[in-house]
């Protein structure tokens, strides 16, 4: 049994430092790797040894620092290769970055975070772009807001409670404040973001109705603050949900009410 430990220990180790170089800086020395695992730097050494094997990292001859290869990424994309909401967004996605000064993005639950798995914009908008697997706080952005409304009170208190950094002033921290946001949310049908997470910018977001109560996405747009106005967004809002009930009805629900 010992043995069987110390093997899962390795393989969840090897995991691990995946994880790690999926994040800034995206390159790690072994003495990186090994502080963050907490493990000698033999063992991280034997560690990337197996990865590199497997064609999952691959070590820059300069700089002797590891990070993901080629190969991960054909790993990593067999989740959009399959994913139904992914192709039911799609289009709809498309059509919405036609209509709109901004960029178009799709994300997911993931954990506690917002995984953004789409991304669309055309030349000529001034506009934040959010690469394709980049993860953000549901507290902080307006898709993670349509996550949170759909969750129960536990687990919204929960994941509030964790969330106490400030990207910017008008970031969300605490539970009363969410549950205001909520109510606005749901009387909306849509979520807005104004600067709470990048300066310069404001969000809105409709969700992408799943089987269950929680929504299976969120479709969202990124516009540079200058264009927030109530007519704007009277428009806008109303251009995100056509979006996120179109691509509800491509996976065979009704759009989500109430949020």
């Amino acid at each position: 049994m010992k043995k069987a430990s110390t093997a899962m220990s390795s393989t969840l180790r090897c995991l691990k430092v995946l994880e790690f170089l999926a994040a800034e800086p995206f390159e790690l020395s072994f003495t990186d790797i090994a502080a963050q695992l907490d493990i000698p730097k033999a063992s991280a050494h034997r560690l990337c040894t197996t990865l590199i094997e497997a064609n999952l990292i691959v070590q820059e001859p300069a700089s002797r620092r590891y990070m993901l290869s080629s190969h991960a990424l054909w790993i990593g994309s067999g989740y959009l290769r399959h994913s139904a909401v992914y192709r039911a967004a799609f289009f709809p996605m498309q059509h919405l970055a036609q209509q709109v000064p901004g960029s178009v993005q799709l994300g997911v639950l993931d954990e506690d975070n917002v995984l953004f798995i789409h991304s669309v914009g055309f030349s000529g908008a001034q506009h934040a772009f959010a690469d394709v697997g980049l993860r953000r706080p549901l507290n902080a952005t307006a898709s993670g807001k349509i996550f949170l409304t759909c969750m129960p009170a536990g687990e919204l208190k929960r994941i509030m409670s964790k969330c106490c950094e400030k990207y910017t002033s008008n970031t969300i921290t605490s539970l009363a404040r969410m549950k205001t946001e909520i109510a606005q949310v749901k009387k909306m049908q849509y979520a807005r973001n104004v600067e709470e997470l990048l300066p310069g910018y404001w969000v809105l977001a409709a969700g992408v109705a799943g089987q269950g109560s929680i929504p299976a996405a969120a479709i969202s747009v990124t516009l540079p603050r200058e264009e927030l106005t109530a007519v704007k967004e009277a428009v806008f809002s109303r251009l995100v949900k056509e979006a996120a009930r179109k691509a509800s009805l491509q996976l065979g629900h009704a759009g989500i009410s109430g949020g």
